[in-house]
């Protein structure tokens, strides 16, 4: 599988699947925008291309908005899919991410 990461601003869309062999790119690319941003800044993760969201991607938007909490910065997911929607439903994960 494979997935597409386009940053633009604080922006991130992305397009394909978030699984074992693509959650690494995702959560480097991640680490470096959470890292890079000041805080109090607002980043938006467009999920409405993706089609796979397995356990390491719910790990990796876990961890990441983990690290945006602790240095002051907002992880928003946008345009969820009702399938990536569902899943954070079942883990409880709707509760715990900022979901626009």
């Amino acid at each position: 599988m494979s997935l597409a990461i386009t940053v633009i601003g604080s922006h991130v869309e992305l397009n394909g699947a978030v699984d074992v062999q693509t959650a690494p790119a995702l959560q480097a690319e991640l680490v470096e925008l959470i890292n890079a941003a000041g805080p109090g800044t607002r980043l938006r993760l467009d999920l409405g291309d993706v089609t796979l969201l397995d356990s390491n991607g719910l790990s990796v938007l876990l961890e990441a908005h983990k690290l945006a909490a602790a240095q002051d910065v907002v992880l928003v997911l946008a345009a969820v899919p009702r399938h990536v929607e569902r899943t954070l439903s079942i883990t409880g994960l709707d509760a715990v991410l900022h979901i626009a």
